[in-house]
């Protein structure tokens, strides 16, 4: 046989590429609020000291509402993303109210927030989100953006 006609076989055998490859998406996370539309940073020391510390935090809650409709009954691992944000050093913090996990991320990175089955249209949580800063470095009021994606198996 011809190396092309080997190819031909192996992949009507099911020995070829997975049928359903993994892949990522971009998940509809439109319906997201944050409970203030601004998230005020406070100095962490206030007072001086002879060990200086700059930096600036604060908190606020975000109610999440994902999309995931087009994933149902598909195992899935779903990530908080944090893009670049061209700033000061930033952490972003969180817990949750249950169902996904808390976690950290800093700029230019992805976590996993959750891992399993979907088992419905929406996914629905509450962000309890802690933000500190390197306040040397940041330059006057900042989004804060982030997304949300889903990995498919």
């Amino acid at each position: 046989m011809k190396p092309l006609a080997i190819t031909a076989l192996a992949a009507l055998l099911g020995l070829g590429a997975p049928a359903c490859p993994a892949a990522t998406y971009r998940v509809d996370d439109r319906a997201t609020l944050p409970s203030e539309s601004t998230a005020l940073l406070r100095w962490r020391q206030i007072a001086p000291s002879a060990e200086r510390d700059d930096t600036l935090e604060g908190a606020t809650a975000v109610a999440l509402q994902l999309d995931v409709a087009r994933w149902v009954d598909r195992e899935a691992s779903l990530y908080l993303v944090f893009p670049e944000q061209g700033t000061a050093a930033l952490l972003a913090s969180w817990t949750t109210r249950g169902f996904l996990l808390p976690g950290e991320v800093r700029p230019g990175h992805r976590v996993l927030v959750y891992r399993g089955r979907i088992a419905g249209p929406v996914i629905e949580d509450t962000l309890l989100l802690r933000i500190t800063a390197d306040g040397n470095r940041l330059a006057g009021v900042q989004r804060l953006i982030f997304h949300f994606e889903i990995d498919t198996e």
